[in-house]
């Protein structure tokens, strides 16, 4: 399970958004409590940001040695994209009792604008101390050196120069073992799509266009598999992310159902996405699977649904087009 600390509930709204487009099981909480089983992604929203120090750091002392109690698997704290509130000292707080080495801080968003550039902080180009951030009420902004923004900041919390998603990307990428992942919405995004579980696509259609995109895909020596597969090589690709498994001619759906449930066996995949009808169903049955939760409307026909098992199954009629955010 995944953790978030938030100190305002907006943000924890935010982050618990960002998990059901990742297909998450997620919650958000305002208070402690029982925790049930299966769930994906916690998002605890405390009220710090509104109160003094004292009672921020007395607040999040009681949280986080709740969080660490239940033993998550990875832990982030939201803070405020243009560091608002009592950053430094919760920061604190989550790397002693959960113990931490340091903190990686990166409050941006690129998509908005809001970026660090040599240890200082713009939005859309302009120092955010001359912005209407200057007038916030309780934490008014009188400089864009971020290392005053903090108050001086710690030395064990690394804040990050970040201007594009790319420099999120290979942020992200630097999030291991001793290391609080902390900022602003847009790195938890970053974080998830490394850390996000496999995605294999399965297509039994007959209809040119999506064997074009496959058979172009191939080409350019995407991770595509035609049947019969070499389960081992399956399993490889698999394992780096994600698998296109198709058919070069009809008549193998039985055993593509076959395949497809000894990959499931060997790698737990995030999303299992299936094009055609009868092939899909081919996959169903061979794995045992005859209950599922639709959860989102992709587009007409194309529809993503939960299992028991937490795996997320989307499927298309073959003759359908896939939508944009959905790519091989």
């Amino acid at each position: 399970m995944i953790v978030v600390i938030a100190d305002d509930f907006t943000g924890a709204a935010e982050l618990g958004g960002i998990g059901l487009r990742h297909g998450l099981r997620t919650e958000v909480y305002t208070a402690v409590g029982e925790v049930p089983a299966g769930l994906d992604l916690l998002v605890v929203a405390a009220n710090t940001r509104s109160k003094d120090v004292a009672s921020a750091v007395a607040d999040m002392v009681s949280i986080t040695k709740w969080v660490h109690r239940l033993a998550p698997e990875f832990v982030y704290k939201k803070t405020d994209s243009v560091l608002r509130g009592h950053v430094v000292a919760e920061l604190k707080v989550h790397i002693g009792v959960l113990g931490f080495k340091e903190a990686l801080l990166v409050p941006v968003n690129p998509l908005l604008g809001r970026v660090i550039k040599r240890g200082h902080y713009f939005v859309n180009g302009i120092p955010v101390h001359e912005t209407s951030f200057a007038e916030d009420p309780e934490f008014p902004v009188r400089s864009n050196d971020v290392r005053e923004m903090l108050g001086g900041g710690a030395e064990e919390i690394v804040v990050a120069d970040a201007e594009t998603p790319e420099d999120l990307w290979d942020l992200a990428g630097r999030v291991g073992a001793g290391v609080l992942a902390a900022g602003a919405a847009s790195f938890f995004s970053a974080i998830l799509d490394r850390r996000r579980l496999p995605v294999l696509y399965v297509s039994g259609t007959t209809f040119d266009s999506s064997r074009e995109r496959i058979r172009q895909l191939y080409e350019e020596g995407g991770p595509v598999l035609y049947m019969p597969i070499d389960i081992e090589r399956a399993v490889e690709i698999l394992r780096g992310g994600k698998l296109v498994v198709a058919e070069s001619s009809g008549g193998m759906r039985t055993r593509m159902g076959k395949v497809i449930a000894q990959l499931l066996e060997r790698v737990k995949v995030g999303e299992l996405i299936i094009e055609g009808g009868s092939t899909a169903y081919a996959i169903m049955e061979e794995v045992g699977l005859s209950r599922f939760v639709p959860v989102q409307e992709v587009a007409q026909g194309v529809v993503r649904m939960r299992e028991a098992g937490g795996m997320l199954v989307t499927v298309k009629p073959g003759s359908y087009g896939w939508p944009d955010s959905i790519r091989y």
